[in-house]
């Protein structure tokens, strides 16, 4: 039986009118930028993992950004219509002519695409960040319960040098690739049972004196927010302070590397003069002290890749060597029964057996990979050196645009 043309083409445009209204036309973008979200996680991942890799292989570290993404959602219709006839086909009897059926149908796709940019942060205004020390006020912020304390200083001291009054002294350095990194394991967990910490102190400034009422014509005005040279706290290191006006005095901050006083203070005032706990005055500092002086010298961002560019290269030398951090007293247990549970860093070098949490694959071929399990401190490490690289990115050290655009 045959149907009429007008109302072959009513049940089209009814299909397609209710399939329209019926069906989702547009792209999920929750979805989309949480994918892409998932996917810019990985990407600073492998970034920090192949410089590490990078250093251990004593290469040249370079670091990429992506200043600009753009994402866009598309969805196409397409509507078609089926049907069967009867009558003459092929030139074969078929029976009356015209069209027996039709199935009108609506079909839609989505699509989603994104575009970004890279820029290199090769340039002087990021560079100069990183390769300047850390300042120790950052450090600071690194002090706390879920972070131990060996984790922290074992990053970021690169040596510990005592120096005793007789002018003699001796130095620890923080390499694992040299005979000597025990001893300096063992001193540096000595100094953290004494209570090693970076404290926030006050130190009063000295009194300004008070120019003439009224003024002096030309006078430059004193910075309210200017910050004071400090004393250099514990080992040389310092941090800043505000002053105050004229005729006035105002405690000013400054943050130190230095010891608690504890159950073990006896031991330590035998050994180092007294500027070496958190609550000694600038006035004790000055003093000149016949018991030895304690020296750490804090590494920068770029020294910190080079030292766990070390840890991998120790990790994967004919004689492989893991670093690990035993929990000093203040370290609550994590990881209970797994491998490597205090190791600083797990790399593993071709091996695809596990899971892993981050893997990049480096010019000479090989693929280097931080396991999923059993990769100790790895996690926190690669946590603490995207906040130490955050840090460095000021104003300017991003280009608005690519150096390199590829096409």
């Amino acid at each position: 039986m045959t149907l009429p043309l007008k109302r072959i083409f009513a049940a089209t445009f009814a299909a397609l009118t209710v399939g329209g209204c019926t069906t989702p036309v547009t792209p999920d973008f929750t979805e989309m930028s949480a994918n892409y979200a998932g996917i810019l996680e990985q990407y600073q991942l492998n970034s920090i993992l192949i410089n590490i890799v990078r250093a251990s292989n004593e290469r040249p570290l370079s670091f990429l950004d992506i200043p600009s993404i753009n994402g866009s959602g598309s969805v196409t219709t397409s509507p078609s219509i089926s049907g069967s006839m009867n009558g003459f086909i092929g030139g074969l009897a078929g029976g009356p002519a015209g069209i027996a059926s039709i199935s009108p149908s609506l079909n839609l796709s989505f699509g989603n695409s994104f575009n970004f940019s890279q820029s290199s942060l090769d340039n002087a205004t990021f560079l100069r960040g990183f390769l300047s020390q850390i300042p120790i006020e950052t450090a600071k912020f690194f002090i706390s319960d879920n972070l131990p304390r060996e984790v922290m200083f074992s990053l970021i001291i690169s040596s510990i040098q005592i120096k005793k009054a007789d002018g003699t002294s001796v130095k620890y350095m923080n390499n694992p690739l040299l005979p000597e990194y025990p001893a300096f394991q063992a001193e540096l967990y000595r100094l953290l049972s004494y209570g090693l910490t970076v404290d926030q102190v006050q130190e009063e400034p000295n009194k300004l004196s008070q120019p003439p009422l009224g003024g002096m014509p030309n006078y430059p005005q004193p910075n309210p927010y200017a910050t004071y040279p400090s004393m250099g706290g514990y080992g040389g290191v310092g941090g800043y302070g505000g002053g105050g006006m004229y005729g006035q005095t105002q405690p000013h901050t400054q943050y130190k590397v230095c010891v608690d006083e504890n159950k073990f203070a006896n031991f330590v005032k035998e050994e180092f003069s007294p500027e070496i706990f958190c609550k000694s005055s600038s006035a004790v500092s000055k003093k000149k002290s016949s018991k030895a002086e304690l020296i750490l010298t804090v590494r920068s961002t770029n020294s910190v890749f080079e030292f766990l560019g070390q840890v991998v290269a120790a990790q994967n030398q004919p004689k492989p060597y893991m670093v690990t951090l035993p929990p000093s007293e203040s370290t609550y247990a994590r990881k209970v029964g797994q491998e490597n549970q205090y190791a600083l860093l797990v790399v593993r070098k071709n091996d695809s057996s596990s899971k892993s949490f981050a893997s990049v694959k480096n010019l000479d071929g090989n693929t280097y990979n931080i396991p999923s399990e059993g990769n100790g401190y790895s996690p926190m490490v690669i946590k603490i050196i995207s906040s130490l690289l955050s840090l460095n990115k000021i104003p300017g050290s991003i280009p608005t645009s690519p150096g390199i655009l590829l096409r």
